[in-house]
């Protein structure tokens, strides 16, 4: 009896050591932050050729029956994605449409204060230095404030959040368009 609960004791001692403090479902930390982040917003990769339609809602009624930069699909998440020729460009959560509900985006969660929002993004992308313009500096809007950072090679994102300091969008760019 001794024997079987020290062998049991041992495999969950194994099984914490591999579990760690983040429970059974974590999933494995990806080691490129544009990835991590690329992943964090949607399944459907940037900078890859993808059959819109596999996406979800077409959102924006534009003619899309030819790929063109202004037509949003959009997922059973919230997430809007842009496609630029054939490939995923931009992606794009409208805060107010996803309400309350969790962001995976950034782990945004349920936080919508930018300090709150800010304090997250940071822990999840900390080799990006990421920084906030004011109202006024970041060129919105009335009483916008912008944050953002950059990934190397390419790729960048950018929140915003509005004259209550609250969410409004989080994006994330394949590429620097013009």
């Amino acid at each position: 009896m001794t024997i079987r609960r020290n062998a049991a004791a041992s495999t969950l001692a194994a099984l914490a050591l591999l579990v760690g403090s983040h429970g059974v479902h974590a999933k494995p930390t990806i080691a490129d932050p544009l990835a991590r982040a690329d992943t964090s917003f949607s399944r459907h990769p940037l900078n890859q050729a993808i059959d819109p339609k596999k996406i979800g809602r077409l959102v924006n009624e534009k003619d899309c029956t030819e790929t063109a930069i202004d037509c949003e699909w959009q997922d059973s998440a919230g997430v809007r994605h842009i496609i630029f020729g054939e490939a995923i460009a931009i992606k794009i959560i409208n805060a107010a449409e996803v309400g309350n509900r969790d962001i995976a985006a950034l782990n945004i969660g349920t936080a919508r204060a930018r300090p709150d929002v800010m304090a997250r993004v940071r822990a999840f992308l900390p080799e990006i230095a990421i920084d906030c313009l004011e109202p006024g500096q970041a060129g919105e809007g009335d009483g916008i404030s912008s944050c953002g950072g950059s990934f190397k090679p390419d790729g960048w994102i950018k929140l915003l959040f509005g004259p209550d300091n609250q969410l409004t969008f989080v994006r994330i760019d394949a590429f620097q368009g013009n």
